[in-house]
Parts: structure tokens; sequence; C-alpha cells
């Protein structure tokens, strides 16, 4: 199917921008958790069990890529055919056509288990290996990762949903999650998969929306991203951690005039 958008020419030739399909759910996974993984601060409500934060996001996935108001995007290595990063977009009422045709629903029951997926590629992208792992819907209450602590789990996802509708996210295009697979580095994947759609949301004259980690702030910050407010989060008190306070940044961009 084709995309809503011209291939970057920033884009690696050795890389290729496509749609994400069933297929991919285990590489999406991994990538995924080895994105998030390498920031404790950031994953507080994780369970500590590999297997069933695997099983969380599979379910996770599922949920997102049956919802028709998502949009999922990937950059593989045209050579091995491994996952380099992946973005899921929230697509604002009203504009589901600009941003291309849902791909949907999926089937993405095969089971996998910690270990298993896609580890073809070598290398990392230029954005951070992921955006917040924030999405501006909150997953039921009772979907939390087996073994995590549930109160954390509320916590967190309460916080977002109501920064979402203080910000009235529904309305702008969405950075729901981006991740990229830790062993890609300064190869422009993250960025080839923001750029695009950002030109689109110019074109629409929509706000995009998005919640960074410290590390993501600045970045965000040269492509026109700007704090509008912040999350706290006190890990002494919620975990008994030496962290002391961690801050997601909520983040808004207006549309440039073309």
């Amino acid at each position: 199917m084709a995309l809503p958008f011209p291939i970057p020419d920033s884009l690696a030739p050795a890389f290729t921008l496509s749609h994400c399909t069933a297929e991919d759910t285990d590489a999406m996974i991994e990538v995924y958790y080895d994105g998030f993984e390498t920031d404790s601060r950031n994953t507080f409500w994780w369970s500590s069990d590999k297997e069933a934060m695997f099983r969380w996001m599979k379910r996770r996935i599922r949920r997102k890529m049956d919802d028709n108001t998502t949009r999922h995007f990937k950059v593989t290595d045209a050579q091995s055919g491994g996952l380099v990063a992946f973005a899921r977009w929230d697509i604002p009422e009203g504009h589901e056509a600009a941003f291309g045709e849902w791909i949907g629903p999926v089937d993405v029951s095969q089971t996998v288990t910690a270990g298993e997926g896609a580890r073809d590629g070598q290398g990392e992208g230029n954005l951070p290996v992921a955006s917040a792992p924030v999405e501006a819907i909150t997953p039921p209450a009772t979907d939390y990762p087996e073994g995590a602590r549930p109160e954390l789990c509320k916590i967190f996802f309460d916080a977002l949903g109501v920064m979402s509708e203080k910000q009235h996210a529904k309305t702008m295009l969405g950075l729901s999650l981006l991740c990229t697979s830790p062993k890609y580095q300064r190869k422009g994947a993250g960025k080839a998969l923001m750029l695009p759609m950002l030109a689109i949301a110019d074109a629409e004259g929509v706000k995009t929306y998005l919640e960074a980690t410290p590390t993501g702030k600045p970045i965000y910050e040269r492509l026109g991203f700007r704090e509008v407010d912040e999350l706290a989060f006190d890990l002494k008190e919620l975990t008994g951690s030496s962290d002391g306070i961690y801050k997601i940044s909520i983040m808004v961009r207006e549309p440039r005039s073309i």
C-alpha cells in the first residue's frame, strides 16, 4: 500500500520506509522493549518479568493496530530486513484521509516470548532510542503488565490521560510512540519517521502533540516543538529509588506555513 507521503531524501539508501503489518509485531515488541529498558526512570511502572512485559506489549500493539484512528510506519534495513525503528501516530478526526489509509484489523495471535523476534539490524537512530513510552489513550485499568504494581501503572497512565484531556490532544496529530532499535545510532531513522507526517500536519493546519523524555526534549525542540506543560513523578516516594524527580515534557508543535 502506498505511503501518504514521499520518502524523505534524508533517509539513508540502506533503509526503506513503509507501513507496519502484522508480520512486524514480534520485531516491534523487541524494539519497544530494548529501546525503553535502558532508562529505569522511564519504566518505573514496568513489571520486572520480561516475558510479562512482552505479553503486555503484544496486547497493546494489537489494540492499537486494530484502531482505525492510528497509523503505524516503520524503517527497515534493506539488506537484512531487520526493523530499525517504528512510529505510531494518533490521527485527529476529520483528517484521516490526509494521513493515509488505515491498515487493519490484524492478526497478531502468535505467542511471543522474551528473546524472540527480529534482531537483524545494526546501529541506532539519530532521535532518542525512544520517545516517552506514553500514549494519549489510557489502557483499561485491568490491562497492566503481569507482575507490575497496579498502583504505579494507574498513577502513570492516569497522569497521561489527564494531561491529554487538558491539552485537547485528540484535536491534534499525536506522536503516540517512537521506538528505535538501540543497535542503530545516528542513522536518521527516527527523523525520517517524523518529518513526512509533520509536513502533512503543516498542510492540514494541524498541531502535533507528544510527550518527551529529558533526552528527547531538545531534539524535538529543534523540530519545532515547545514545552507547554510537564509531568513530574517522585520516584523516591513511588518506588524508594534514589532517582529523584522524573519529568516528562508535554510538547506541542504549531503548524508551519507552507
